[in-house]
C-alpha cells in the first residue's frame, strides 16, 4: 500500500471541502493509501482543526484524528531534519517521510512544494497526487 505524508494544509483543506477533499476521500473512504504521521504532526492537525474560525464539529475532528491513529502509520520521527529554514515547523513532515520511507508527501505549503522532492520522495500538491492516483488506477484497473 502507498505510504503518504499529508501536511496540515492538505488535511484542513480536505475537511473543509477544497481540492484536497478528494485526497481525504481516497484515504478515509476508499483506503487507497496509508497516512504516515508522528505525534508532532498529529498534534498540529488537532491544534489547527480545533481552531474556532474553522467551525468544525468536535466529533468530526475526533473521528479524523482517531482514523489516523487507527489506520495510519505512526513514526517516532527521531530523525532531525533541518532543510526548511524559512519555516522550521515544516521539517517534521520531511522527517516523517524519511523515517517511514514514504512514497510521497502531499502538501499545499509553499516551502515544502518548492523543494519538489526530498531524498527522492516527491512532494506533490493535491491535484498532482489525485492525478497520480487516477493514472495508477487506470493502469491497474
Amino acid at each position: 500500500m502507498l505510504r503518504v505524508v499529508l501536511d496540515t494544509s492538505t488535511v484542513v483543506s480536505g475537511i473543509i471541502g477544497g481540492v484536497s477533499a478528494g485526497v481525504i476521500d481516497l484515504l478515509v473512504e476508499q483506503r487507497r493509501f496509508q497516512a504516515i504521521f508522528s505525534d508532532e504532526i498529529l498534534r498540529e492537525y488537532e491544534d489547527v482543526l480545533r481552531r474556532p474560525r474553522l467551525r468544525l464539529h468536535a466529533k468530526v475532528v475526533t473521528s479524523l484524528l482517531s482514523f489516523f491513529e487507527t489506520y495510519g502509520l505512526k513514526v517516532a520521527s527521531q530523525n532531525l531534519v533541518q532543510v526548511i529554514a524559512a519555516d522550521p515547523s515544516d521539517n517534521k513532515f520531511l522527517a516523517a517521510a524519511k523515517e517511514a520511507g514514504a512514497d510521497c508527501i502531499v502538501s499545499g505549503d509553499k516551502h515544502l512544494l518548492s523543494l519538489g522532492k526530498f531524498e527522492d520522495i516527491p512532494i506533490l500538491n493535491s491535484r498532482q497526487f489525485l492525478q497520480m492516483m487516477h493514472t495508477a488506477e487506470t493502469r491497474t484497473g
